[in-house]
């Protein structure tokens, strides 16, 4: 049963402005428990429970060991890091309890995390919910998906923001308190609703909106200029929690969602997704998504990051394995997937944008680079959006390319005639995508002379002047190729480069 308790503003406030002045931040608790993220806490739990015990005592001790750990503290060791007013206002929210009247020992009944800034209470990761509670247990904020999820999600200005299966409302409320005029959070689920509205007045954000209900249906007429949506997506042969039901194949909740945008996404608008998907043979997961998007499709880019992929017979046992399932279940998996026609399963990031000119729509896909992000994702939509809309011949004829700094050739050679000649050629890169693009050998040799000292048009007069250019590569099939190569991040044209690569700490031992 969820004890959580929509209180007054007054206990809200007391207990916002308590947690705030103890310095209860992500970064501190991080430190505290010596991991580089709160998405860290459930895979080491062992390891942040040992840091916390030989730890000394303070407050933010205590509400680490309370709020994310879940611990059991004496009455007399919470009453002495926690002054009366804060206390009570914990007591009367329903986060704090003890085991009975008698007790000596207070618990909290939910987690409590800091995460950018703000407070939001969830499930607690580390309990058990009960049969009852489960069907509609709501996802931890701080859980290494939903971190994937934020840390996709861009964070330009935009005026009208919605957040679907919100959750904890924590997309939501991070882009009101961020870079959202106002946002609404809408959940099918009453459970994840009330965390939601608890969140929302635990941080004082006026500008938010939490609400109930499937979908769009309580958001009826209206259109947004940002839809984000960490949806259920995994395949079920049976009833999962609500947050993870993704249906027989992992994709009604996203199909939903795809379907309604031409109805809320407001022209110039850009929805993102973050998912696992179907492929069947010769369906690409971004072609079905387009046709979803009915007769208006033609109204809309499509960016899809492909970060990982999946065989049937892989994801079987692995889901199997992970639900200690029998073989038997496996069999069913794999039975399942060959009913549907599943070549493979997707995890990425999709962004369709609803294009407020006149113009080709476009559709694309990137493989995502090992430390590649948001930043990525957006530049490439940029560039597509320009290339499809203003970005013309001209200009690109015009430019100094740069072959990208981490671009490699690759030549196979392959005999003939008796001796060994290039046959294929394969521009590769690590950034801003993984790339391997196999290509003509003009393609090659015009990317080897890219050193940006000499522009495109003056490339193919040379090219075709020197011979290799062929007379079939028309002017317009050359600049088409210059398109894709920088779209590859292949090559580099002034005004459009990629964002620079990160460069990962190396991971402690």
């Amino acid at each position: 049963m969820l004890t959580l308790r929509l209180g007054s503003r007054d206990q809200f406030a007391a207990l916002r402005g308590f947690l705030a002045s103890t310095g209860y931040t992500e970064e501190a608790v991080c430190r505290k428990l010596g991991v580089d993220g709160l998405h860290e806490c459930s895979k080491r739990l062992s390891d942040c429970d040992g840091r916390l015990q030989s730890a000394a005592p303070s407050v933010l001790k205590v509400l680490v060991q309370l709020l994310i750990a879940g611990k059991s503290l004496p009455r007399t060791e919470v009453a002495r890091a926690i002054p009366p007013a804060p206390l009570d206002a914990m007591k009367a929210l329903g986060i704090l309890s003890a085991h009975s009247p008698h007790s000596k020992h207070i618990v909290s009944a939910v987690a409590l995390y800091p995460v950018q800034r703000l407070f939001f209470a969830s499930e607690r990761w580390n309990t058990t919910n009960s049969s009852a509670e489960a069907k509609d247990y709501v996802f931890s904020p701080v859980n290494s998906l939903t971190h994937e999820f934020l840390r996709l999600l861009p964070q330009d200005p935009c005026d009208l923001f919605l957040d679907l299966c919100s959750g904890t409302a924590i997309a939501a409320l991070l882009a009101a308190k961020g870079y959202a005029r106002h946002s609404w959070a809408v959940d099918i689920a009453s459970r994840a609703t009330r965390f939601g509205e608890f969140n929302r007045r635990l941080n004082a954000v006026e500008n938010a909106t939490v609400m109930q209900g499937d979908l769009y249906k309580p958001v009826k007429g209206m259109k947004f200029d940002r839809i984000v949506a960490h949806t259920p997506w995994v395949p079920s042969l049976k009833r999962r929690p609500i947050y993870a039901d993704g249906g027989p194949d992992g994709e009604r909740i996203t199909r939903a969602i795809i379907k309604g945008l031409p109805r809320h996404l407001a022209p110039g608008g850009r929805f993102y997704c973050l998912a696992a998907n179907l492929e069947r043979e010769g369906e690409p997961y971004e072609e079905r998504a387009r046709r979803w998007l009915g007769a208006r499709q033609s109204d809309f880019d499509i960016v899809y990051i492909e970060a990982e992929k999946k065989g049937p017979l892989q994801f079987a046992y692995r889901t199997t394995r992970a639900t200690k399932g029998a073989w038997r279940e496996m069999d069913q998996w794999v039975e399942h997937f060959r009913k549907l026609k599943i070549k493979n399963l997707v995890y990425g990031l999709l962004v369709i944008q609803s294009s407020d000119t006149k113009r080709n729509c476009f559709t694309v896909r990137r493989q995502k680079a090992e430390n590649g992000g948001i930043a990525e994702a957006e530049w490439l939509r940029t560039w597509e959006s320009a290339w499809a809309n203003s970005f013309r011949r001209e200009q690109v004829m015009a430019s100094r390319l740069t072959a990208s700094k981490g671009a490699e050739l690759h030549v196979l050679h392959s005999r003939e005639n008796d001796r060994l000649s290039p046959s294929k050629f394969t521009l590769t890169s690590a950034h801003p995508f993984a790339v391997e693009f196999v290509c003509p050998g003009w393609v090659a040799k015009l990317v080897e002379r890219c050193d940006g000292t000499s522009t495109a048009s003056e490339h193919f007069e040379a090219g075709q002047r020197e011979g290799w250019i062929g007379a079939e590569v028309s002017a317009a099939d050359f600049v088409r190729m210059l398109g894709e190569l920088i779209s590859r991040g292949l090559l580099e044209v002034g005004g459009f480069e990629p964002p620079r690569q990160k460069i990962l700490k190396p991971q402690s031992a």
